[in-house]
């Protein structure tokens, strides 16, 4: 298994649509793979990119980049575009935190985080991607009316976020603790990732808030 894993992991960064954060000049390399440095959404922590690559098919005028920090969940995701001729999303490894050094040209109209790990010991509250510290990057990284978009199935992640989109008087477009309850949600909130499916056979109430600077 540690064997395949480290075969994707020197694999995946010879795919075509596939960028690194480790090269200076990878913002440079987007804007000229999609000819464009308009029109981008991002999802953050996008594993097998479910939300990307369904966004990807449906919103065909915009350029989309799944990041993750992990290679081996970007070489799924990359293969999966690959074999549905999407010529509108790519994948980039990279931190986070390195996204506001990365991104100068580019400004994102959308971030999506999809089922992020909600860290919820308080000891780790400054790791959940709804903190201040990670806003202040998505800050910079958004075009004017940018939107910020979380779903989770964690209440305490959840909560948090309200309380922070609050405290840090932010402006809140839409929430809801259980989206399915809802008739005629917009196509990009009734995407379900390959997680969020397991969560609902679970049971669980799937939460989505979406808010702005």
């Amino acid at each position: 298994m540690a064997r395949k894993k480290h075969k994707k992991i020197a694999e995946v960064r010879t795919f075509p649509n596939v960028f690194d954060y480790k090269n200076e000049n990878v913002e440079e390399e987007l804007i000229q793979f999609f000819n464009s440095h308009k029109n981008f959404i991002a999802e953050l922590g996008c594993g097998q990119a479910d939300y990307s690559i369904n966004l990807a098919l449906n919103f065909t005028e915009k350029n989309f980049i799944g990041i993750d920090r992990k290679a081996n969940r970007i070489w799924n995701a990359s293969k999966n575009a690959t074999l549905q001729n999407l010529n509108n999303v790519v994948f980039l490894i990279s931190y986070v935190e390195k996204l506001e050094e990365i991104f100068r040209k580019i400004k994102f109209e959308e971030i999506w985080i999809t089922f992020p790990d909600p860290y919820p010991r308080n000891g780790s509250v400054k790791k959940r991607l709804t903190h201040p510290r990670f806003l202040n990057i998505y800050k910079n990284l958004l075009s004017p009316n940018g939107k910020i978009n979380l779903k989770t199935d964690d209440d305490t992640l959840y909560s948090y976020t309200l309380k922070v989109i609050k405290g840090e008087n932010l402006k809140l477009h839409y929430e809801t603790n259980d989206l399915y309850a809802n008739e005629n949600l917009p196509f990009e909130y009734s995407i379900k990732t390959k997680y969020e499916k397991m969560h609902l056979e679970e049971g669980k109430k799937i939460k989505l808030i979406s808010f702005s600077f």
